[in-house]
């Protein structure tokens, strides 16, 4: 028997999270790079919590998408769930560092 297809906007919830999380993640790095190569030696204070906080939002982030993960059921919605706390700090990130 054949898979019957998603509704549109299933696949829009599906693949909005990925798409935007591939395309702004490159940015946060690329900035926080510039900020690291022009940041001088030793690091700011201000360059030391940025520092810190890249490692702390990761360990949140994925944290959260494993629990996510692991106590829904698989699907569509699960997806856009799952990478949920992913794409919040990654947007939150573009938009804080792009301020400067």
């Amino acid at each position: 028997m054949p898979a019957t297809p998603l509704p549109i906007r299933d696949l829009v919830r599906v693949w909005s999270a990925p798409v935007e999380i591939a395309v702004t993640a490159p940015l946060v790095i690329s900035l926080r790079t510039a900020r690291m190569l022009t940041g001088g030696w030793p690091p700011s204070a201000r360059d030391r919590r940025e520092y810190a906080r890249m490692w702390q939002e990761k360990v949140q982030a994925f944290t959260e998408a494993a629990v996510v993960a692991a106590t829904s059921v698989p699907g569509p919605a699960t997806t856009a769930r799952v990478l949920a706390p992913v794409r919040t700090r990654v947007r939150g990130n573009a938009r804080r560092l792009s301020r400067g």
